[in-house]
C-alpha cells in the first residue's frame, strides 16, 4: 500500500512497459495514464522502461491500466511478467538499426541530385536539368519519409493526442511540412525542394535513438539478472514423496520441495528437515557459509554447498525476495536526473515556441508581399533550422566518443545520466565482501597444540578437507597442498558442523570447537570470533587455525588516495561487525564509518541517508548491492562482479577497486562537456529562431545549419577522448 484516498486504499506499482522506443514514447504513456480515472500519480521513465504508479483500486485496477496504454501501441506488464522477454529489446534495437541503415542509404543518394540543384546558380548544372534532378531527390527520399520516419509520425500523433507534444511531434511536423512544399514545388514545375531537409531530420534523430538505446536502457538487463540467480525449476516432493523436477512458477506455496548441494534454491522457503551450510554472499554479504536447519527461512538466490533439506515454500514466482529487490532496483533507476528533466523540458517548451515562431516567419512575409510560397518556405525554415537534434544528440555523444578512451583506463559507463552527479560525490562507500577483499579466506594465524609445528597442523587440515567444497579447504590447498596419502580413507561430512576422516586405523577430525567436544575430544577455550577450525586426531585436541578474509591488493591504496583528496569513506556491509571492523583498521576507515549486518534495503536506506546532505559514490560487486548500487547518485561495480550488479551499476570497474579515484575524474569531466553541449545546443537554437523568423535564412541554409550544429556538439564531445 502506498496511501489512501477518501479511506480507499491506494496500491503502487512499478511496471514494465515494452515496446517504448523514446522519451517521446514514455512521455505519451505517462500522460495517457494520468488520464485514467483513479489514477493518482505517474511517471514513466525512457531510461528504465518503466512505469510508476499509484492509483485507487476501487476506481481502477491494473487490466484497466494495461488496455488504456494497449491503445498507444505499447504493453504495460503486470508485476512478475517482467524479465522473461529477453528479446523484446533486442528486436526493438534491430529494427531501429534497419530504419537507420535505410536511412543512411537512401539519404545519400537523395541528397546528391539535391545539391546539384543547390549548384545550378553557379553554372554547373544545365537549368533546364534542374527540375528532374529534384524529382530524383524526391523519389530517393521516399523509402526514408515511409519507413524510416514512420515511428515519428507515429509517436508524434500519439503524443499531441494525449496532450503531451514533445520531439516527435516537432520532428513530424517539420518532415510534414517540408515533403508538403517540396512535392506543391515540384506540381508547379520548381525544383526548389527540400526532401534532403526532411531526410536529415529523420536520420540525425535516428542517429540519437540509436545512441541513446545504447548507453543508457539496462533496467531490463537488472531485472533479468537478478531472475537469473534463482533456476528455472526445482524438484518438488508429492504426497507419495516422489521427487519431481519442475518449473519453478508451477510450484506454489505450502508445497515441499528438495534441495541438494551445490544447488541454487529457486523459491523462498522455511527448513523442515535436514540440516546444511547454506552460502547466502549474494543476498547478505556474509563471506562465511550459514548454518541452516529446521525452522530456518532460506531466500530464492542462495546456494547449499553441505548438505540436503527438505523445504516448504513460502513464496511463488513473482513475490519472492528477489522479484521485489529487482522491481525496486526498476524503480530506483527510473528516477529522472537534472540533465534529464532539463532535456525533457526543453523539447517540451520547444515546439510550441518553434510552431508559434513559423507561423509568425510566413506571416510577417506575406504582410511584407512576399508571394505564397516564399512565405511558406520562411516557415519552413524556421522548422528546420530549429528542429532540436544536437539538443538529443548533447549527452549520448559525450559517452559515445570517449567510449574508447575510458575502456583503455579500465572504466566502463553504463549510464550517462549518472555522471552529471559524479563531480560532487565527496563520500564514497564500499561494500567489503568481494569488493575491498577477495571470496577466499587467507589463514590468520595457526595455533598448534603441544609438539605440533605450522606446517604440520596445515598438511593435517589440507588431508583432512581434501575434496571437500567448503571455501576454507580451497585456502589449505593454495597454501598446503594435500599430500598422496589424502585420496585414500573414507570422509563423512556433517553439513555446518565438520568433516571426519578415517584411514588405517586413524581418526581425524576437523570442524567448529562445539562439534569437536561433541566427539569426545577435550577443546580448550577458544574465540570463535573469526572463522575457525579446529583440528583433531584420535581424540588428540591438535590446535586451530584462524581464517580471515583477504584484502584485495590496492584496496588500502585506493582509500588512502580517496581521503587525501578529501573524500569521505564508509565500509558498509551485511556481515557481522567483528569482520568489518577488522578489515576496516586495515583500510585506516573510521569505526564510526563502519556500517555491518545491514540487508540490501538498508543498504540503499543509509544510502539515501547520506545523500540528504552530500553526494554518494557507492562501489559493490554482488546481487545484495543492487539496491545501493541504483540508488546511489554513482554506483560502480567493480572485479568479478555479478551480471546483476553490473546492470545495476551506472560504471563498471573490470579492472577492480584501484580505478575509483581515476572514475571519480572522468565523471567530473564528462558532466562539464555534457553541461557545455547542452549550453550550446540550446543557444543556437534560440539564436536561429531570431534569424529565420526575420527571413534571413533559406531552408537549404537551415539544413545545413542543423548540421553544422550538430557537428559542433560532436567536436566538443570529442574532448572526452583527451581525458587524463
Amino acid at each position: 500500500m502506498a496511501g489512501t484516498s477518501g479511506g480507499t486504499p491506494l496500491r503502487e506499482d512499478v511496471l514494465v512497459v515494452e515496446g517504448l522506443h523514446c522519451g517521446s514514447c514514455a512521455a505519451a504513456v505517462e500522460a495517457m495514464l494520468k488520464r485514467q480515472p483513479g489514477v493518482a500519480e505517474a511517471a514513466v521513465n525512457f531510461a528504465a522502461d518503466s512505469a510508476t504508479v499509484r492509483f485507487d483500486t476501487a476506481q481502477t485496477d491494473l487490466a484497466r491500466l494495461q488496455k488504456a496504454v494497449a491503445r498507444l501501441g505499447y504493453r504495460l506488464l503486470a508485476p512478475g511478467e517482467e524479465g522473461r522477454d529477453a528479446g523484446g529489446g533486442k528486436r526493438l534495437h534491430r529494427r531501429l538499426l534497419i530504419r537507420l541503415a535505410v536511412a543512411l542509404v537512401f539519404g545519400m543518394w537523395c541528397m546528391m541530385p539535391a545539391y546539384l540543384v543547390y549548384l545550378a546558380p553557379l553554372g554547373i548544372v544545365e537549368p533546364s536539368i534542374t527540375w528532374p534532378l529534384a524529382l530524383a531527390s524526391g523519389l530517393f527520399a521516399l523509402p526514408v519519409l515511409v519507413y524510416s520516419g514512420a515511428h515519428f509520425y507515429r509517436v508524434g500523433f500519439n503524443t499531441l493526442r494525449v496532450g503531451a507534444p514533445g520531439l516527435d511531434a516537432l520532428i513530424t511536423l517539420a518532415v510534414l511540412a517540408a515533403t508538403a512544399v517540396s512535392v506543391w514545388q515540384l506540381a508547379r514545375g520548381s525544383a526548389h525542394v527540400y526532401f534532403d531537409a526532411a531526410v536529415m531530420l529523420i536520420t540525425f534523430q535516428l542517429i540519437a535513438r540509436f545512441i541513446d538505446g545504447r548507453v543508457r536502457r539496462r533496467a531490463a538487463d537488472v531485472v533479468r539478472s537478478y531472475l537469473s540467480q534463482a533456476p528455472e525449476t526445482a524438484t518438488r516432493l508429492d504426497p507419495a514423496g516422489r521427487r519431481e523436477t519442475l518449473p519453478a512458477a508451477e510450484i506454489a506455496p505450502g508445497e515441499r520441495i528438495v534441495l541438494t548441494a551445490g544447488e541454487p534454491l529457486a523459491l523462498d522457503a522455511a527448513v523442515l528437515e535436514g540440516h546444511g551450510e547454506v552460502d547466502q554472499a549474494l543476498l547478505t554479504g556474509e563471506y562465511e557459509p550459514s548454518t541452516a536447519g529446521p525452522g530456518d527461512t532460506l531466500r530464492a538466490g542462495c546456494t547449499l554447498v553441505t548438505g540436503e533439506l527438505e523445504l516448504s515454500v513460502i513464496a511463488a514466482v513473482g513475490e519472492r525476495r528477489i522479484d521485489a529487490l529487482a522491481r525496486s532496483v526498476r524503480g530506483l533507476l527510473s528516477r529522472k536526473t537534472a540533465l534529464q528533466r532539463l532535456t525533457d523540458a526543453a523539447a517540451r517548451v520547444l515546439l510550441p515556441i518553434i510552431v508559434t515562431a513559423a507561423v509568425l516567419a510566413t506571416g510577417l512575409g506575406a504582410a511584407l508581399g512576399l508571394a505564397a510560397d516564399e512565405a511558406l518556405t520562411r516557415g519552413l525554415a524556421v522548422l528546420i533550422i530549429a528542429c532540436p537534434c544536437a539538443l538529443s544528440l548533447a549527452i549520448p555523444l559525450v559517452v559515445v566518443t570517449g567510449h574508447a578512451r575510458m575502456v583503455a583506463k579500465g572504466v566502463i559507463f553504463r549510464d550517462p545520466a549518472a555522471l552529471e552527479t559524479a563531480a560532487d560525490a565527496h563520500v564514497v562507500v564500499f561494500d567489503k565482501t568481494g569488493t575491498l577483499t577477495t571470496a577466499t579466506p587467507a589463514i590468520a594465524e595457526v595455533l598448534p597444540a603441544g609438539d605440533d609445528t605450522p606446517e604440520t597442523l596445515l598438511a593435517l587440515a589440507a588431508d583432512t578437507l581434501h575434496g571437500t567444497d567448503h571455501p576454507v579447504a580451497h585456502s589449505l590447498a593454495a597454501h598446503a597442498p594435500p599430500s598422496a596419502r589424502a585420496g585414500g580413507g573414507v570422509r563423512q561430512v556433517q553439513a555446518g558442523l565438520g568433516t571426519r576422516w578415517e584411514r588405517d586405523g586413524h581418526t581425524r577430525l576437523a570442524g567448529r570447537a562445539a562439534w569437536l567436544g561433541e566427539q569426545g575430544v577435550s577443546v580448550p577455550p577458544a574465540d570463535d570470533a573469526r572463522m575457525a577450525l579446529h583440528l583433531a586426531e584420535n581424540g588428540r585436541y591438535r590446535g586451530v587455525i584462524h581464517f580471515d578474509e583477504a584484502l584485495h591488493p590496492d584496496a588500502a591504496e585506493t582509500v588512502a588516495a580517496l581521503k587525501r583528496a578529501g573524500h569521505e569513506v564508509y565500509l558498509l556491509s551485511g556481515d557481522h561487525r567483528a569482520s568489518c571492523l577488522r578489515q576496516a583498521e586495515r583500510l585506516g576507515i573510521a569505526p564510526e564509518r563502519v556500517v555491518a549486518g545491514v540487508t540490501p534495503e538498508a543498504k540503499q536506506r543509509f544510502i539515501e541517508g547520506l545523500e540528504q546532505r552530500r553526494a554518494v559514490a557507492f562501489v559493490g560487486d554482488g546481487l545484495n548491492d543492487g539496491l545501493a548500487l541504483a540508488g546511489a547518485r554513482l554506483g560502480m561495480a567493480v572485479g568479478d562482479a555479478t551480471p546483476t550488479a553490473q546492470a545495476a551499476a551506472a560504471v563498471y570497474l573490470p579492472d577492480g577497486v584501484g580505478r575509483v579515484p581515476a572514475t571519480l575524474a572522468l565523471a567530473r569531466r564528462a558532466r562539464r562537456l555534457m553541461r557545455q553541449n547542452l549550453g550550446w545546443a540550446l543557444g543556437y537554437n534560440a539564436l536561429a529562431l531570431v534569424l529565420a523568423v526575420a527571413g534571413l535564412v533559406a531552408p537549404v541554409i537551415a539544413a545545413a545549419a542543423m548540421t553544422l550544429s550538430t557537428l559542433c556538439v560532436l567536436l566538443n564531445s570529442l574532448r572526452m577522448k583527451a581525458a587524463r
